[in-house]
């Protein structure tokens, strides 16, 4: 055997066990899967709730990857806050079904109705196979879409045949894409009694029926307030040195029960470290859906950088020509002394996992902002994390409503 064709077999070997340890034990977001979580869906309207989230709406796309036709149960979560600041958690279903190989995709403020008439002129959305009569969000939705892989009959299916993609967009033109999270299932247990209850249990110690989700999460960020690459790139941008970077975290607890439509609270910590290894923490609770900057974790207001008012959000500021919202926060510049990050977020003691993704907002001095999404790294799964500690192991459960 040649050196080459060695190197050859090792690369093949390492490839075959990367997949093996995908479908044993974690979420994806480059696989197919047969739960399929997308953790940020926005439709403003005439709604604006936040400067990160202005004049904006998502586009949804799911393939099938199979050559069988294949069902899905969908849920929209809307977490916007309702007048007290508490998460509305307002749940709207609908099923969906994919020819093989089909791709589909709809804009969520206009959803999708039937249209047999539907043809594919450039850039109409809507064009193409009807998937089903998709409802559309309301002005100021704020959550998240979960769609579950049945069979034709409702029950859920192992087939592991969808793979999605959400396409945040502004009115100005700006885009933020991430890929759907995709629960993976063992088709050997998926759909066992109660049907309707999917349990994120399976990883490498326990043959279970869905992947479970994970233990911790990883983000590398700019901490809040870094400025903005764009000063050196275009000065006349930035003619006030005012451009800071924002984070937004976007987290839903893995544990969702539609059925008796009763929403999960999770309490995540965040360790904290800089360039020089210094650790800092904070903590916060996810109830139903949370998408947040984060210096609001630990520092809900600040002032405006340039006219020393009182703040929450960098609106205020900008709409009075008041400069930014900055904060004193562990996740700011200020306290953390570097310009980059790494985050760690474990959700604490038997509570559930969370899934969710990241976004980061570059300013110039008019408060025009440009975005960009990203998955979140992950490690281990609460499953195994949890299976020797008392009252362990914790498993994540997505209790859709039963078929008849």
């Amino acid at each position: 055997m040649s050196k080459a064709l060695g190197m050859r077999c090792v690369w093949g070997l390492v490839s075959v066990l990367a997949l093996a340890s995908v479908t044993q034990a974690e979420v994806s977001t480059d696989v197919s899967g047969s739960v399929l979580v997308f953790p940020k869906v926005v439709y403003d309207g005439n709604n604006v709730v936040d400067a990160g989230l202005d004049g904006r709406d998502t586009i949804i796309a799911i393939s099938n990857t199979s050559n069988n036709m294949v069902h899905a149960h969908c849920f929209y979560v809307n977490g916007a806050p309702d007048a007290f600041g508490n998460p509305l958690w307002q749940v709207t279903d609908f099923t969906i079904w994919l020819t093989k190989q089909q791709p589909t995709h709809w804009v969520a403020s206009q959803g999708r109705p039937v249209n047999p008439s539907d043809n594919f002129p450039s850039g109409q959305d809507g064009s193409g196979i009807d998937p089903g009569a998709i409802p559309p969000v309301p002005p100021g939705f704020q959550g998240e879409l979960k769609c579950v892989q049945i069979d034709a009959s409702g029950t859920p299916f192992g087939g592991n045949n969808l793979k999605g993609e959400g396409l945040i967009r502004a009115g100005d033109g700006d885009v933020s894409k991430y890929n759907a999270v995709a629960i993976l299932a063992n088709p050997d247990l998926a759909g066992d009694g109660p049907a309707n209850e999917l349990l994120l249990n399976n990883t490498p110690i326990n043959d279970g029926e869905y992947n479970a989700c994970p233990n911790q999460l990883y983000l590398n960020h700019f901490v809040d307030g870094q400025p903005s690459a764009i000063e050196n790139l275009n000065p006349e941008a930035c003619t006030g040195g005012q451009c800071p970077i924002r984070t937004y975290l976007t987290l839903v607890p893995c544990s969702q029960d539609f059925e008796n439509q009763v929403p999960s609270e999770v309490t995540v910590q965040f360790a904290i470290v800089n360039e020089f290894e210094n650790v800092f923490s904070a903590s916060t609770t996810v109830e139903c859906y949370e998408t947040t900057r984060l210096a609001d974790i630990d520092a809900p207001t600040g002032r405006c950088t340039l006219s020393g008012g009182s703040c929450t959000t960098d609106k205020q500021c900008l709409d009075g020509l008041n400069g930014f919202c900055s904060k004193n926060s562990v996740f700011a510049i200020g306290t953390l002394g570097t310009g980059a990050a790494f985050t760690r977020i474990s959700p604490v003691a038997l509570d559930g996992g969370v899934i969710g993704i990241a976004e980061e907002i570059h300013y110039n001095d008019n408060g025009v902002a440009g975005r960009a999404a990203w998955n979140l790294q992950q490690n281990g799964n609460r499953y195994d994390a949890t299976v020797d500690l008392p009252g362990g192991p914790v498993v994540d459960t997505i209790t859709i409503p039963q078929s008849f």
